[in-house]
C-alpha cells in the first residue's frame, strides 16, 4: 500500500538538482521571514462568518497552494515528487498546561468551504482533547512504550519506510502522510509578538506558518501615520522546494486573499 499518491517530477532546474544533493533534511535549508498584511476585511469577513482567523486563514494557505501546486512538494532522496492533494495540518493543544501537543490536519483542504474547515477543525481538536482520536491515542500509547534510547533509530526506520520508500502500513499507527502539504501554528494565542516554527524533519513539509494575532499597528500612508489593522504571518521554507520565485508567488496568494477574503 502506498503511503503518499505521489507522481515523480521529470524535469529539474539545475538549481533544483544541485540544492537536493547538497541539503539534507530541513536542518539546513531553512529560510525564513516576517510577512505583514492589511486584515481589516480579513478581520471583518471572519467576525461576520463566525469563523476565527485561523480557519479563514486555513483556506488562504490552501487555495494559495492549489493555484501554485509547484510548492506543494516533496523531497525523495534526490528527486523531487509532487503531491496530488492539497492537506493542511494545524498543530493543537491537547491541555491547557502544556503537557502535550497533537495536531488536526484538513485533507483536500483547498476543495473545502471555510465553514467546513471550522467545522471539521473543532471535531478534530474536541476528539483529541477528548481522548476520543484513536490515531493519537494508539501513537501515545505505542511512544508511552519504548524505551527512550530507541526512540531516535525506531523514528528514523519508520520515516525511512514512509518518505524514502513511499511504504504505507497500518501497523505504524500513524496517519498516511500525517503532517500534509503545510503547517499552521497560531502562535498569537501564547502571547508572542512574532516567532519562527521550525520544520520538524518528519514531518517533510515545505512549509512551515506561523500566525499571530490580527492587531492594530500604525503605519505611513500617503505621507500620514494611521492605524490599521495588520495581520502578522512567520514564515519557514524549505528552500530546496521554494525558491525566492516561489516564495513570491505565495507572498502575492496571501496578500490576496487575506486582502479580499470575498474572493475565496
Amino acid at each position: 500500500m502506498k503511503h503518499i499518491k505521489l507522481k515523480k517530477v521529470k524535469r529539474l532546474s539545475s538549481w533544483r538538482k544541485v540544492s537536493i544533493n547538497t541539503w539534507k533534511m530541513p536542518v539546513d535549508p531553512s529560510t525564513y521571514g516576517l510577512l505583514k498584511f492589511n486584515a481589516k476585511n480579513f478581520e471583518s469577513f471572519a467576525k461576520e462568518n463566525g469563523v476565527t482567523p485561523t480557519h479563514l486563514f486555513t483556506k488562504v494557505i490552501a487555495q494559495v497552494f492549489h493555484e501554485n501546486p509547484e510548492i506543494n512538494r516533496i523531497v525523495r532522496g534526490a528527486n523531487l515528487y509532487q503531491r496530488e492533494s492539497v492537506d493542511i495540518f494545524l498543530q493543537v493543544s491537547v491541555d491547557h498546561k502544556g503537557h502535550d501537543l497533537s495536531g488536526a490536519i484538513i485533507r483536500d483542504a483547498d476543495k473545502k468551504s471555510v465553514f467546513e474547515i471550522r467545522k471539521e477543525l473543532m471535531e478534530s481538536a474536541q476528539n483529541i482533547r477528548d481522548n476520543k482520536d484513536k490515531s493519537f491515542k494508539k501513537v501515545k500509547k505505542i511512544v508511552s512504550l519504548i524505551p527512550n534510547f530507541l526512540t531516535r533509530p525506531l523514528l528514523y526506520l519508520l520515516d525511512l519506510a514512509m518518505y524514502r520508500f513511499n511504504f504505507y502500513s497500518p501497523l505504524f499507527g500513524v496517519k498516511n502522510d500525517p503532517f500534509g502539504s503545510c503547517m499552521i501554528t497560531s502562535v498569537g494565542n501564547f502571547g508572542a509578538e512574532f516567532a519562527f516554527a521550525p520544520i520538524p524533519t518528519i514531518s517533510h513539509v515545505p512549509i512551515v506558518l506561523s500566525l499571530f494575532k490580527v492587531k492594530d499597528e500604525p503605519i505611513v500612508e500617503d505621507d500620514k501615520v494611521i492605524i490599521q489593522k495588520t495581520l502578522s504571518v512567520g514564515v519557514t521554507l524549505d528552500h530546496r522546494i521554494i525558491d525566492g520565485v516561489y516564495a513570491s508567488r505565495i507572498i502575492a496568494g496571501i496578500k490576496k486573499y487575506v486582502e479580499s477574503p470575498q474572493l475565496l
